[in-house]
C-alpha cells in the first residue's frame, strides 16, 4: 500500500529548492518576469540565471512568471529537466495534473514565490525583500507575507525562508516543513493557512518540526467561513496535537513571532509587572487577568530585598509602579524579580519620560542578558519609541508598543513551555484494550443501508454504542400509547416517553418528550398528548412509534458529538450536554484516536472540574469512566469511517458510571467517502505472537503506554549494547527522550517491540524513521536485550519492518552502525544489506537495503 501524500512524482530535493545553483526564468518579458529578474539580480544570487532553451542539463528552481494558458506546456517543456522545482504564479486549473504528467514537482498554483536569504534568493513578488534571519515565513496570502516581512525589518526580524505556498498543488506546507525542520539555520517558524491539500501530512510534518523549534498559525477566515467556530475549534484541536500555537489576529500573530524568537523559555507560570506608568501597569495586569496568566505573588524575602533598593516594601501582589524612577531603576528592580523563584515572567513598561529615557533602555538591555527569566518590554509611544523598541530588539529584547501585545507574548510563552512539557511528561502504563463485537454493528449499519437510509434509529445507535461497551439507558420501543403503559410498567418508574422515527433520528421536535413520568397511567397518556401535539403541527412521521425508558436518578448531563470539519475531517467534541443541538460553543476538542491521557486532556480542556464535581443530590461523576467513553467514541470512529456524525445528548455520568441515553449517528450517503484521519491510528494489525525456543513473545508496534517499560529496557542493557545503539556511553533516557521514542507518528515511522508473555517486559525494539522529504528512504535501528538474544528474535523483528517499509513505499533502508559492532555487521549481511564505508568516518560504516 502506498503511503498517501508521500510519492506523488519524481523525488523531492529541498537542497536545490532552497539553496539552487541555477535558475529558470520563464516569462522573462513579463511584469512579472521582469521583477522576479529585477530582484535575483539585487539580491546578489550566486548562481546561473538561464531562459528557456538555455537549459541543457537541467536546472534547480524554475520560476514560471507566464500567464496562465501558458504554463502546461512551460511545465511540459521542463519534464525531467528541474531537479527541485518550478514555482507557479499565476492561477492554473489542474496544475497537480499536469506537474504528474511532466514528471516536474511544484509550488503553487498561485504561489508569492520564494526566498531563502542565507543562500542569497530572493524570488518573491513583494515589494521590498526579506532581510535575513532566522525565522521562516510560510503563507498562502502575498499581502499578508508582504505586511509580515514589512513588520520584520523595523522590529529586527530577518528570515531564514519565506516560501509561497499558494494552492497547495504538489509541495505543500508538509514538505517545507520537513525540510525546515532539519535547516539548523531556522528557528521560529511562521504559518499563514488558508486551506490544506493533505491535513496527515501537514499534522505529521508539523509535529515532527515542532518538537524542534517553535511554530505558529494563524487562520483567516476561519469564524467567516463557519460562524459556529467548529471549525477553528477543530484545527486548534488538531494544531495541539502537533505542538503548533494558534492565534487569531495579525497582532498576536506579530506578537507570538517577536516573543518567541527573542524572549527566554518562561521559569514558570506568574508575571511580575512594572513599570515608570501606574496606568499602563494596570492594564497589562487586566490584559494578565482575563487571560487567565496568574500575577507573581512576591514572598516576603524578595519584598525586603526590593525594598532595601527602593526605600520601601513594594506590594506582594500586582503590579510595581516607579514613576518617579531614575533611568536605570526598572532595570535593576527586574533583575532582582527576574532571580525570585516564584516569578515565571517579567514585564517592563516604561513610557517616554524624556533624559532618563535612553538610560532606561540601555539598564534593560544590560539587564537582559544576565536573567534567568524572560524579560519583555513595552516602550510606549511612536515617535521617540520606535527608535527605543528598535534598539531593544537588536539587542535580543523581545518589545512591544503596547502592555497588552507584551502580556499576549507571555502568554504564548507559557502555551509552548506547556507544549514542551507534555513532551516531557510519561503517560501513564494503562491501556484501554475495546474489544468491540463488531458484528453487532455490521448488522446495524446494514440494516439501515439496506433501507435506504443514513439516518439510524435510536435502537440501532444503542446497538453501536453497547458492541463498544458503553452502557445505554434501558429502553423499550413500542407502537401505542397502550404498549407505552406496559413497556413503563416492565422498566420500573419514574420514565421518559419520546416519540422515534428515522425522520427525527438528527432532530428533536418541540414537544416530542416528556419526562419524569410517575405511572403507567402518566406515561400512556403522555404518548397521546405527544400524538396529538405533533399531529397537529404536521409533524408526526408515519410509522412513528414510543421510545420508553426508565429516568435515571440525578446525573451530570455530558455530551460527546463526533463530525467531520474542514481543514482536518473528522473531530471529537465534549462539554456539557442538555442544551442547544445545534450549539457546539461550549465543547472542546480534539481528534482521533484518542488514548486515556488524550481523553483525559479534553476532560480537562472542556472544564473538567466544574463539569463532573458533586453537587446537589449529584453525586462526582467517574472521571475514570468518562474518559474510558471517550476512548471508545475515539475507536469506534476509527473503525467505521461510514459514520459521518455521531452526537451522545445526554450522557448521564455518576459516581457509579456513564450512560447513554439519548444517541443520533448518521452515515455518510452512498458512494461518499470520508476524509482520511488527520492523525494515523494505532497499526495493531501488526501484531502478532510468536514462540521461539520455547519462549513466547509479543510482536508489536510500540504506543505511548510503553514509556515505563522503555525506561526499565535501557536500565537491563549491557554497557557494550548501549553504545553500539546510541555510539556512545549514554548513562539514562531523559524522560522527553523516552517520551520521544514511545509517542511514534505512525504515519512516517514505526517502532515495532517484541514483550516477553512471561514478564510482560519489552525485551527488544527495531525502529524504522522516514529520513527524507518524500519518506522514500528510512533510517533503521534495532535494539535486543542480551536476554533475549539468540533466539532468532532479531531477524523476526527487523523482517516485519522491513516488510512494512517495503509496503508503505519506502525505497531504501539505510541505518549506520560501528565498525567494531562485528556481530551486528555480520546480521544485516545475512539481511541482504550492503556495507559501505563514509568518508571521513573511520568508525561508522553505513547499511543500505534496496526494496524494490
Amino acid at each position: 500500500m502506498k503511503p498517501l501524500g508521500y510519492s506523488i512524482v519524481n523525488r523531492f530535493d529541498p537542497d536545490a529548492l532552497f539553496a539552487p545553483k541555477s535558475v529558470l526564468l520563464s516569462g522573462a518579458g513579463t511584469a512579472l518576469g521582469e521583477a522576479l529578474g529585477n530582484a535575483l539580480a539585487a539580491g546578489g544570487f550566486p548562481g546561473r540565471i538561464v531562459r528557456p532553451g538555455e537549459d541543457e542539463g537541467g536546472v534547480d528552481l524554475a520560476l514560471i512568471a507566464d500567464p496562465p494558458e501558458a504554463v502546461p506546456g512551460i511545465i511540459a517543456g521542463l519534464a525531467g529537466r528541474v531537479r527541485g522545482a518550478a514555482v507557479v504564479y499565476a492561477a492554473v486549473e489542474g496544475l497537480r495534473e499536469i506537474a504528474l504528467a511532466a514528471r516536474v514537482r511544484v509550488i503553487g498554483p498561485r504561489s508569492f514565490g520564494i526566498a531563502a536569504p542565507a543562500a542569497r534568493l530572493n524570488a518573491l513578488r513583494s515589494h521590498m525583500p526579506p532581510p535575513p534571519g532566522r525565522v521562516a515565513l510560510l503563507g498562502q496570502s502575498p499581502a499578508l507575507a508582504r505586511a509580515v516581512i514589512d513588520w520584520a525589518a523595523p522590529n529586527g526580524i530577518g528570515f531564514s525562508h519565506v516560501v509561497g505556498i499558494g494552492g497547495n498543488a504538489d509541495i505543500g506546507f508538509g514538505r517545507v516543513l520537513d525540510h525546515l525542520a532539519r535547516d539548523p539555520g531556522t528557528g521560529p517558524i511562521l504559518m499563514e493557512i488558508a486551506g490544506l491539500r493533505d491535513p496527515r501530512l501537514f499534522l505529521s510534518a508539523a509535529r515532527a518540526a515542532a518538537r524542534l523549534r517553535p511554530i505558529v498559525a494563524i487562520v483567516p477566515g476561519a469564524r467567516l467561513d463557519d460562524p459556529s467556530g467548529i471549525a477553528l475549534a477543530g484545527f486548534e484541536a488538531a494544531l495541539r496535537r502537533a505542538g503548533v500555537l494558534l492565534t487569531t489576529s495579525l497582532g498576536e500573530f506579530l506578537a507570538a513571532a517577536e516573543t518567541l524568537t527573542r524572549a527566554r523559555p518562561a521559569q514558570g507560570e506568574r508575571l511580575a509587572i512594572l513599570g515608570n506608568s501606574e496606568g499602563a501597569c494596570r492594564l497589562a495586569a487586566d490584559t494578565a487577568l482575563a487571560a487567565s496568566i496568574e500575577l507573581a505573588v512576591l514572598s516576603d524575602e524578595t519584598r525586603r530585598v526590593l525594598g532595601l533598593l527602593l526605600g520601601d516594601l513594594p506590594p506582594a501582589s500586582g503590579p510595581i509602579a516607579l514613576p518617579d524612577t531614575p533611568g536605570t531603576r526598572l532595570a535593576d528592580v527586574a533583575a532582582m524579580l527576574a532571580a525570585a523563584p516564584e516569578v515565571g515572567g517579567v514585564l517592563v513598561i516604561h513610557a517616554p519620560s524624556g533624559p532618563e529615557d535612553d538610560a532606561a533602555i540601555a539598564g534593560l538591555i544590560a539587564c537582559s542578558g544576565s536573567i534567568r527569566a524572560p524579560l519583555l518590554a513595552a516602550v510606549l509611544g511612536e515617535t521617540t519609541a520606535a527608535p527605543q523598541r528598535r534598539r531593544l530588539a537588536e539587542a535580543g529584547v523581545a518589545a512591544f508598543a503596547t502592555p497588552e501585545r507584551a502580556v499576549e507574548g507571555f502568554g504564548d510563552l507559557l502555551r509552548h513551555a506547556a507544549i514542551r512539557a507534555a513532551a516531557r511528561e510519561l503517560p501513564p502504563s494503562a491501556v484501554l484494550d475495546v474489544a468491540p463485537d463488531r458484528t453487532a454493528v455490521h448488522a446495524a449499519l446494514s440494516l439501515a443501508r439496506n433501507g435506504g437510509r443514513t439516518a439510524l434509529p435510536q435502537d440501532a445507535c444503542f446497538a453501536i454504542l453497547r458492541a463498544y461497551g458503553i452502557e445505554t439507558a434501558e429502553t423499550r420501543i413500542v407502537d401505542t400509547a397502550e404498549d407505552v403503559a406496559a413497556a413503563a410498567s416492565s422498566l420500573g418508574f419514574p420514565v421518559v416517553v419520546k416519540v422515534s422515527h428515522p425522520d427525527l433520528a438528527q432532530r428533536r421536535p418541540e414537544g416530542s418528550v416528556s419526562l419524569d413520568l410517575p405511572d403507567a397511567a402518566s406515561a400512556a397518556a403522555a404518548a397521546a398528548l405527544i400524538t396529538a401535539r405533533l399531529r397537529r403541527r404536521g409533524d408526526f412521521p408515519e410509522g412513528a412509534r414510543f421510545l420508553v425508558q426508565h429516568q435515571l436518578p440525578r446525573a451530570r448531563e455530558l455530551r460527546i458529538l463526533v463530525g467531520e470539519q474542514p481543514f482536518v475531517g473528522p473531530t471529537i467534541g465534549f462539554g456539557p450536554g442538555g442544551g442547544d443541538a445545534t450549539d457546539a460553543s461550549r465543547l472542546a476538542f480534539d481528534l482521533p484516536p484518542l488514548n486515556l491521557k488524550l481523553a483525559e486532556g479534553l476532560i480537562r480542556r472542556a472544564g473538567g472540574n466544574a463539569l463532573l464535581r458533586p453537587a446537589r443530590g449529584i453525586d462526582e461523576a467517574d472521571r475514570a469512566a468518562v474518559a474510558g467513553t471517550l476512548v471508545r467514541i475515539s475507536q469506534l470512529v476509527v473503525d467505521w469511517p461510514e459514520i459521518e456524525r455521531l452526537d451522545i445528548d445526554p450522557l448521564f455520568a455518576t459516581g457509579a458510571g456513564v450512560v447513554a441515553a439519548n444517541v443520533r449517528i448518521t452515515l455518510h450517503a452512498p458512494g461518499e467517502r470520508r476524509a482520511k484521519l488527520p492523525i494515523t491510528p494505532y497499526p495493531a494489525h501488526l501484531a502478532h505472537t510468536l514462540t521461539l525456543k520455547g519462549r513466547v513473545f509479543q510482536i508489536r508496534p510500540i504506543r505511548p503506554e510503553d514509556a515505563a517499560a522503555h525506561q526499565r529496557l535501557f536500565t537491563r542493557l549491557a554497557p557494550e549494547d548501549v553504545r553500539f545503539r546510541f555510539f556512545s556511553a549514554v548513562r539514562q533516557l531523559a524522560p522527553e527522550q523516552v517520551v520521544r521514542l514511545t509517542e511514534v507518528d505512525y504515519g512516517r515511522e514505526l517502532a515495532l517491540i517484541a514483550v516477553e508473555t512471561a514478564t510482560a517486559e519489552t525485551v527488544g525494539v527495531a525502529r524504522l524513521v522516514r529520513s527524507d522529504t518524500d519518506g522514500t528512504e528510512g533510517e533503521f535501528a534495532i535494539l535486543v536485550e542480551s536476554g533475549a538474544k539468540g533466539v532468532g528474535l532479531g531477524s523476526v523483528l527487523m523482517g516485519d519492518l522491513i516488510d512494512w517499509a517495503r509496503d508503505e513505499g519506502v525505497i531504501d533502508m539505510v541505518g549506520q552502525v560501528l565498525a567494531d559492532n562485528h556481530p551486528m555487521l555480520a546480521f544485516i549481511r545475512h539481511l541482504g544489506f550492503s556495507i559501505a564505508h563514509i568518508p571521513g568516518e573511520e568508525d561508522v560504516v553505513e547499511a543500505r537495503l534496496r526494496l524494490t
